[in-house]
């Protein structure tokens, strides 16, 4: 319960910041970095449970339900990455912070339903995707 409990005020904040980051004005260094580093929180989540869940640690039925809430949270961050603006110096960022967004969602809902050995494959690439949001966001500050 406690989990849910951390997993919902997480999704809760990944989903403020991304709206808030986002709200059709210019993104400047400092916003995009606060905009990886949600990313990178919600990558990282979701790579906690796809290993959790291909080791048993999680029901089916907690693995589907929070990769549910988490595919939420990812949709809302790639809707507000691909309308969000920079300047022309952080646009390759931007772009790539779209691509990784794009690719949380989709392993993300894949979680939910998969085997276990999927599980496993889809918590390296998620935790890939994080470790890439890092990169990006260390290299704006």
């Amino acid at each position: 319960m406690a989990v849910r409990i951390a997993g919902a005020l997480v999704l809760v904040v990944v989903v403020a910041v991304f709206g808030a980051g986002c709200g059709g004005g210019k993104l400047g260094a400092k916003a995009l970095q606060q905009e990886s580093a949600s990313l990178r929180s919600l990558a990282a989540e979701g790579a906690l449970l796809a290993e959790d869940a291909a080791s048993g640690k999680t029901t089916a039925i907690y693995t589907r339900e929070h990769a549910a809430d988490l595919v939420q949270a990812a949709s809302q961050a790639e809707a507000s990455l691909k309308t969000a603006k920079t300047a022309p110096l952080l646009e390759r960022k931007l772009r790539r912070l779209v691509v990784i967004a794009a690719q949380v969602r989709g392993d993300l809902e894949r979680l939910g339903g998969a085997s276990r050995d999927e599980e496993r494959a889809l918590g390296r690439g998620l935790q890939a995707a994080a470790d890439e949001s890092q990169r990006i966001g260390e290299g704006l500050k």
